[in-house]
């Protein structure tokens, strides 16, 4: 994975609707490994240590994609211009025991007028 950039798009989310997407991966790619997670985690900023303002867990993980769906009143509370950057967390691989943590998308949140 060295030299990878994640996939820079726009996190776009409306008012009073929830957050609902699935990030398909690329029929290319290998399948994700039983027992991998996912989380967007969204900041005040693009760099390390900026403050974390919400933390979304992904609602399915499968070997084909990972899905989101968070509720309006959670959704609600993020304004246009913040940060996001969506993690995968692959399972240990033995003899390892730490997981791998893939930044997979980043980008900006933006808003849709409703």
């Amino acid at each position: 994975m060295s030299g990878y950039e994640p996939i820079s798009e726009p996190l776009i989310l409306t008012r009073g609707a929830d957050y609902v997407h699935r990030y398909n991966r690329n029929p290319t790619d290998p399948p994700f490994p039983t027992d991998t997670t996912a989380e967007i985690v969204i900041t005040d900023g693009p760099e390390v240590g900026d403050d974390v303002i919400a933390t979304w867990p992904a609602l399915e993980v499968t070997a084909d994609y990972i899905e989101f769906w968070v509720q309006s009143g959670q959704a609600d509370l993020i304004d246009e211009g913040l940060t996001y950057q969506l993690y995968v967390h692959y399972p240990p691989v033995p003899p390892a025991t730490d997981t791998v943590d893939f930044g997979w998308y980043e980008g900006q949140i933006e808003r849709t007028p409703r």
